[in-house]
């Protein structure tokens, strides 16, 4: 089977669809079209021309000042959208009509090769909104003119800027439509997979009645739309490879990855409440989201992490263990006490 996939706008966010690309790659799942808004519509381009290791180089090495030309008072590009830097870029809007996109303009034609995409087999789209005639649009591949394909890519991710294309000005797609499933309804694809970054835009309504719409996202997302940390965009690649595994039942686990073969072989053995409760501790002691685990490997995990936690200082989690005691059973009260009693389970044999 096929997929159609449609990536929504969402600035840095939109490394968690590349963390989705590599979880596809891995099941071997193809991919026959593709729609996208915003930084959508540049994942989408990559991924239609199957330039994977293109797209994670580009992800572990962004930085503001490929995007647009900062302020010359910006010096720390690592969230440029941050309150102090507002009446900054106020002025720009300002004086210049707009952020100076040129970064981004030189980058995509490093990477966008529009020979190969238009002979890559696989259909592409992108949602624009049109300032000359406030109306949006959708274009496919078919209907952009040759040699203007990276255009029309940059005017779909110009947040903040437009890109005038024989006349237009045009600009960001996330003003018509974040998350444009109805570009690829419209094509009379009904597998698609759609992926959501928690982004700033509209989403425009569909009919999914009958359809096969796989829906991914971010549970909570790991970095701000337009903040370049290193270490967030990696956490956000790893949440978009678990969440898509999680989407196709290949890991199990409301808040944390067990393979779906260890989370079956544990909940032989355990209630579903207790592992529940293992899950919730874990979350309350910050345990690692970005790692697929062993049942065994979270137990540990989680006990260890506990008693590190237990030995600074009595927190509300520390004070519930302890006042459980032994042989109490468990307490099922709320996050804390379900935490409490799976942590107490497991490191003191409560039964």
């Amino acid at each position: 089977m096929k997929y159609g996939l449609v990536l929504e706008g969402g600035g840095v966010r939109g490394a968690f669809q590349i963390g989705v690309w590599k979880a596809l790659r891995k099941m071997n799942i193809e991919i026959c079209a593709v729609a996208g808004a915003s930084i959508g519509a540049i994942n989408g381009a990559l991924i239609a021309q199957d330039e994977y290791d293109t797209a994670m180089k580009l992800w572990r090495q962004i930085a503001a000042e490929d995007i647009v030309a900062l302020p010359k008072e910006i010096t720390d590009d690592s969230d440029i959208f941050k309150i102090e830097n507002l009446p900054l870029f106020l002025r720009e809007l300002y004086n210049k009509n707009g952020l100076d996109l040129t970064p981004l303009e030189d980058l995509l034609n490093g990477i966008i090769d529009e020979n190969k995409l238009r002979n890559s087999g696989v259909d592409f789209g992108i949602s624009l909104m049109s300032l000359s005639n406030i109306k949006g649009m959708y274009k496919f591949l078919n209907e952009i003119p040759a040699g203007e394909l990276v255009d029309y890519i940059i005017a779909s991710s110009s947040i903040l800027g437009s890109k005038k294309i024989n006349d237009e000005k045009l600009t960001d797609g996330g003003l018509y439509d974040n998350l444009p499933v109805n570009m690829l309804l419209d094509k009379g694809i009904n597998d698609i997979i759609a992926v959501t970054v928690s982004g700033i835009g509209i989403r425009r309504g569909y009919d999914g009645g009958g359809k096969n719409i796989i829906r991914i996202s971010t549970k909570g997302a790991q970095t701000g739309i337009m903040d370049f940390d290193t270490k967030g965009i990696s956490r956000m690649i790893d949440s978009g490879y678990i969440e898509c595994l999680r989407a196709f039942g290949k890991v199990s686990g409301d808040i944390y990855a067990l393979s779906a073969e260890e989370y079956h072989k544990a909940r032989s053995r355990y209630s579903a409440e207790l592992l529940s409760g293992l899950e919730k501790a874990a979350d309350i002691l910050g345990v690692n989201k970005s790692v697929i685990y062993t049942f065994d490997g979270l137990r540990q995990t989680v006990t260890e992490s506990y008693y590190a936690a237990a030995q600074k200082e009595e927190t509300p989690l520390v004070k519930a263990v302890k006042a459980i005691g032994t042989p109490a059973p468990l307490k099922i009260k709320n996050d804390t006490d379900d935490a409490a009693s799976a942590i107490a389970y497991f490191t003191r044999g409560v039964r």
